[in-house]
């Protein structure tokens, strides 16, 4: 494989999302979920302008949307939602399979959806311009035909459409990672610079995206712990850093984050994967609050 880590030896390393779920897999007699693998080099597109002077569009998953927008469904969901970049967080919800990843998100969005860091970074004039709107998917969709087929030509045509000069990716659960390091390569190809701010490690090294920037902290912070601004700060400044850092397609480079808030965090998300948490799957809007559904519902009546 011809990704590249650039990180700190520590004493112990990344979560093995891959084994844990062949493993889990094997036990209830499931066939093998195939996680992607691109043992090639993705294509490494160098930025034509410098980071104040980009317009950089972003794309999140763990099915953020705003309260009032229809709720992401479990059964390999392939829609987008607009998140306007000056959204009140206390707006955003969360909708996806894997709901026990998301309790600190809940708590503050900014976790997976970074629109405090990202204004920010544009009112410092560290980024040219956030491309508003974010772009948020559900990502966990366990069918990679659709996920080539609807997901990346809808986030290729949203993001061609906004002139975008690089796009930063945000996942949150491991089939999140898969799918947003497939449009990473899918993107470069097309000629847009990306950079993925990652968590769940082998699968992105398995997946091989051009370049990526590794935290090691529980699924579902991404973007930072909640309500530490600096940190989220940091994590995303260095993400898009990352953009002109990286010469090499395929590395990942290890921001030598650690969770502290929980010495055991590891055993435990080793013990939520084993128990396999998800959702039931199917087509049913699944609405983080009964009055997101209502008021959905009143907007979709009203035409909006």
């Amino acid at each position: 494989m011809s990704s590249r880590t650039e990180r700190e030896t520590s004493p112990e390393g990344p979560i093995e999302y891959i084994r844990l779920t062949r493993e889990r897999y094997q036990r209830h007699g499931y066939a093998e979920y195939r996680w992607v693998a691109n043992p090639e080099a993705s294509a490494l597109v160098v930025p034509n302008k410098p980071l104040s002077e980009s317009r950089v569009a972003v794309v999140v998953s763990g099915g953020a949307y705003v309260a009032g927008q229809v709720a992401f469904h479990y059964k390999d969901d392939s829609s987008l939602r607009a998140i306007p970049k000056s959204v009140d967080v206390g707006q955003l919800r969360f909708s996806h399979v894997s709901e026990h990843f998301l309790d600190n998100a809940r708590l503050d969005p900014n976790c997976l959806v970074p629109v405090g860091a990202l204004a920010r970074l544009e009112q410092e004039g560290i980024v040219g311009e956030v491309i508003d709107p974010v772009l948020s998917c559900m990502g966990g969709i366990y069918s990679q035909r659709r996920v080539g087929e609807e997901l990346i030509p809808a986030i290729a045509e949203a993001v061609a459409r906004g002139r975008a000069d690089a796009v930063l990716l945000v996942p949150m659960c491991p089939i999140c990672h898969q799918t947003m390091s497939v449009l990473a390569r899918h993107l470069e190809r097309t000629g847009l610079p990306t950079v993925c701010i990652v968590s769940a490690y082998d699968i992105v090294a398995s997946a091989n995206p051009p370049r990526a920037v590794f935290v090691d902290y529980p699924l579902g912070h991404t973007a930072g712990r909640p309500h530490d601004t600096q940190d989220q700060y940091d994590i995303v400044r260095r993400a898009l850093e990352a953009l002109h850092g990286v010469t090499r397609p395929g590395t990942i480079i290890d921001l030598g984050r650690r969770w502290d808030r929980d010495p055991d965090w590891k055993a435990k998300t080793r013990a939520e994967v084993e128990q396999d948490r998800r959702g039931a799957r199917d087509t049913t809007p699944r609405y983080q609050l009964p009055a997101d559904k209502e008021l959905a519902e009143r907007n979709m009546a009203a035409g909006g």
